[in-house]
C-alpha cells in the first residue's frame, strides 16, 4: 500500500526542512515488491544530514514517480542514489550500474518531465543506451507557494 503523498513525510511539518535520505527511505517503502522480483539492490548514499527546504507538496511527488519510474525499468542491479546541492539547486542522482533497457527508461521519464518543469526542476538521464545509466531530477531547494511558470 502506497502511502499517501499529500502526508508529510517523517512527520515534519510543511515550511521547514526534512532529510533527503529519510524522504527517500520512506518512498522506498513502496516498492518492495518491485525491487524483489527485479532483483535490485538500493544503495541510499545521501547523507543523514542532507535536508531539503523545498515545497514537499511540489517534490515529492515528482521524487516518487521518478525513484518508481527507475525501480520499475531496472532489473538484476545496484542503483546508487546521491546528491548534491549547488547553491539553492539540489540534483538528485539515481545511477544503475547494469542498464536493463534504457529505452524504456528514457520514454518512461519523458511524461515526469514536464512535472519537473511545472516545479522548476529538470529531469534527464545520461547513458540510456550504455551499461551505466543516470537519472538526475535538480529542483530549486527554495520554499515557495506557488508552482513555477518556465
Amino acid at each position: 500500500m502506497r502511502t499517501p503523498l499529500n502526508e508529510d513525510i517523517a512527520g515534519t511539518p510543511q515550511g521547514t526542512s526534512i532529510s533527503l535520505q529519510l524522504l527517500l527511505n520512506k518512498l522506498l517503502k513502496n516498492l518492495p515488491r518491485t525491487i524483489a522480483s527485479n532483483k535490485i539492490v538500493i544503495e541510499n548514499e545521501v547523507s543523514a544530514d542532507f535536508n531539503v527546504l523545498a515545497n514537499q507538496d511540489d517534490v515529492v511527488p515528482v521524487i516518487d514517480e521518478v525513484l518508481t519510474t527507475v525501480v520499475a525499468n531496472a532489473r538484476n542491479t545496484s542503483i546508487f542514489i546521491t546528491a548534491e546541492k549547488f547553491i539553492d539547486i539540489i540534483t538528485l542522482n539515481f545511477q544503475d550500474r547494469n542498464n536493463y533497457n534504457g529505452y524504456a527508461l528514457a520514454f518512461s521519464l519523458m511524461s515526469i518531465g514536464e512535472q519537473a518543469r511545472c516545479i522548476g526542476g529538470d529531469l534527464s538521464i545520461e547513458g540510456a543506451q550504455k551499461r551505466v545509466a543516470t537519472v538526475s531530477f535538480s529542483f530549486p531547494d527554495t520554499m515557495r507557494g506557488k508552482r513555477y511558470n518556465s
